[in-house]
């Protein structure tokens, strides 16, 4: 659809989709689906990071996920919380321990990440944010002044009047349903990069690079890339996407030996690991966890 609504076809030799996963959020279920209670409460939650937070001065809000998303939001409401008296922040995280969710320091070459870490656990010292760890949210119960958050233990945070749930996103495949993919049924990522990107071995500086034979589909011509291309993996860096777009580009061009070169010079991250109890569970960088008990629904199993 052209600017003045006219609709046509374009015909393509090649198509390259980069539409990133911005618009599909995920919910606060610590399992991937809602929490029990989360559609009936969804006009207390919120799942992109606040512009303006001021309207929550004086209640008490809490930031759900890991990520820098979830960071950029702490560092927002822990101003207000400076500013205004009475604001209370609560951050709550499902993986056991805060080590990872602050970078790697010293050692990270990402120095914006470093940045957002240190800031985030200064605001933790100095008392503006609550933070709690192993909380892998089960369920939202609602009454007619405030939230309260349970936990799948049956731990719960109470008396919310708003909750920002920042968990990451997932690809939206609508698009793509008449056209041949292959894709993860884990990650939903694309099938041929599926084992260098998995979360619980690899952080974003440990990937390797993937270029166009692994991001082919198998719709002749069609290319997944960016951060689509990683599904719900959340260790991807926009250095391996400008990776993956050069050596697609160059494949389109004819220049095959360009395409299967390696460019990416990847920076040290100074932290290793994935999502859930990884960072728990590992005995060293990047090595695969022992195996451990996790609860999947109400029922503990076994797995490694």
């Amino acid at each position: 659809m052209d600017q003045d609504g006219n609709e046509s076809r374009l015909g393509a030799r090649a198509v390259i989709d980069a539409s990133g996963t911005w618009g599909l959020p995920n919910p606060a279920g610590s399992d991937g689906f809602p929490a029990l209670g989360e559609s009936k409460a969804s006009a207390s939650i919120s799942y992109r990071i606040p512009d303006d937070v001021s309207e929550f001065a004086g209640s008490h809000v809490v930031v759900v996920g890991a990520g820098h998303s979830a960071t950029h939001a702490v560092l927002r409401l822990s101003e207000l919380a400076r500013r205004s008296p009475g604001t209370r922040v609560t951050w709550v995280l499902r993986r056991g321990s805060a080590t990872n969710v602050f970078g790697g320091g010293l050692g990270d070459e990402l120095p914006e990440r470093a940045a957002l870490g240190s800031r985030a656990r200064k605001m933790i010292d100095e008392g503006l944010v609550n933070l709690v760890t192993g909380f892998r949210v089960a369920e939202f119960r609602q009454d007619s002044k405030s939230l309260t958050i349970v936990a799948e233990d049956g731990a719960a945070v109470t008396d919310v009047a708003h909750v920002f749930a920042l968990t990451g996103f997932r690809p939206d495949t609508e698009m793509l349903r008449e056209v041949r993919t292959d894709l993860d049924p884990a990650f939903d990522a694309v099938a041929g990069i599926a084992s260098e990107i998995d979360p619980n071995i690899h952080s974003c500086g440990s990937v390797s690079a993937t270029g166009a034979k692994q991001l082919a589909q198998p719709e002749h011509g069609f290319f997944i890339v960016g951060v689509k291309s990683y599904g719900r993996a959340p260790t991807f860096l926009a250095l391996t996407g400008y990776e993956q777009v050069r050596s697609v580009t160059a494949h389109l061009a004819g220049d095959h030996e360009a395409a299967a070169r390696n460019e990416l010079v990847l920076p040290g991250t100074g932290v290793c690991g994935g999502s859930g109890d990884f960072d728990d569970n590992a005995g060293s960088c990047c090595a695969a966890p022992a195996p451990a008990l996790v609860q999947i629904g109400l029922r503990p199993v076994t797995v490694g």
